[in-house]
């Protein structure tokens, strides 16, 4: 994938993500600049999802550790657990914010 279609697939995952935690956590505050979508918990904890370029995967980072998504079979999935985007981002809202956060 090219630069440029990497940074709208990058761009388009993380304006859908957000639009879907908006829906199922109202409660989280969230903001996305220059592909960088920043979510602030309830908690005064961060998620914080961004696109890295040179190796075209997206991280993620917060006080659990640090996750990076590369495109499989057509969704972001983590290099080391197989676990999607979404499901990584439903699993540690629901945990912090103790309430299921469906984003599919």
């Amino acid at each position: 994938m090219n630069v440029q279609s990497f940074a709208v697939t990058v761009e388009n995952t993380l304006n859908d993500l957000l639009n879907r935690i908006e829906v199922s956590a109202p409660e989280v505050e969230s903001d996305l600049v220059d592909s960088v979508l920043t979510l602030l918990l309830p908690d005064d904890s961060q998620i914080i999802i961004n696109r890295q370029e040179a190796v075209q995967q997206v991280w993620l980072a917060c006080s659990d550790g640090p996750a990076r998504f590369s495109q499989q079979d057509g969704a972001w999935r983590d290099s080391q657990t197989g676990e999607s985007l979404e499901d990584a981002v439903s699993r540690l809202l629901s945990l912090r914010l103790d309430h299921p956060v469906p984003l599919d």
